[in-house]
């Protein structure tokens, strides 16, 4: 697990510290299968660097990518959290905002914590996967439901 990550059992899951420098998407899959949350929903607040974020291009099925040099608030980070190919996986978008306060959003790739990233992980009992959706060609959540 990342050096310096901390966390602590609370009602309703999990609240972790992402420590300066980790980075986020291997902090927290490594973080989540060590505790073995393969289903549920993350939150999360802090300041982050050199962000990726993305845009799905439905017509090219393809995310458009841009990286954001620099140090930048987390305002917002919402997410779930499925298994793919038996492993955490972790879908989640962020709101970023700047110096100059402007608001940047998108589909969350990756980043490195430039100061802290804390985390609620709120784990569900359920199982849930995900496959390939062949209209979009995304990993979709399989759920047991249709109506």
């Amino acid at each position: 697990m990342e050096k310096g990550l901390t966390y602590q059992r609370v009602d309703d899951g999990y609240l972790v510290r992402l420590p300066k420098g980790a980075a986020v998407t291997t902090s927290l899959i490594e973080f989540l299968s060590e505790e073995h949350v393969y289903t549920g929903t993350l939150r999360a607040i802090g300041a982050l660097q050199e962000v990726e974020l993305g845009y799905f291009d439905l017509a090219n099925k393809t995310y458009l990518r841009k990286s954001f040099p620099g140090i930048y608030e987390l305002v917002s980070f919402s997410g779930n959290i499925s298994l793919v190919d038996a492993k955490p996986f972790i879908h989640a978008h962020a709101i970023l905002s700047d110096a100059n306060f402007s608001p940047i959003a998108g589909h969350f790739f990756d980043a490195t914590v430039a100061v802290t990233m804390e985390v609620h992980v709120s784990p569900v009992s359920q199982t849930i996967s995900r496959e390939i959706d062949p209209e979009t060609e995304l990993k979709l959540l399989k759920l047991a439901n249709l109506l």
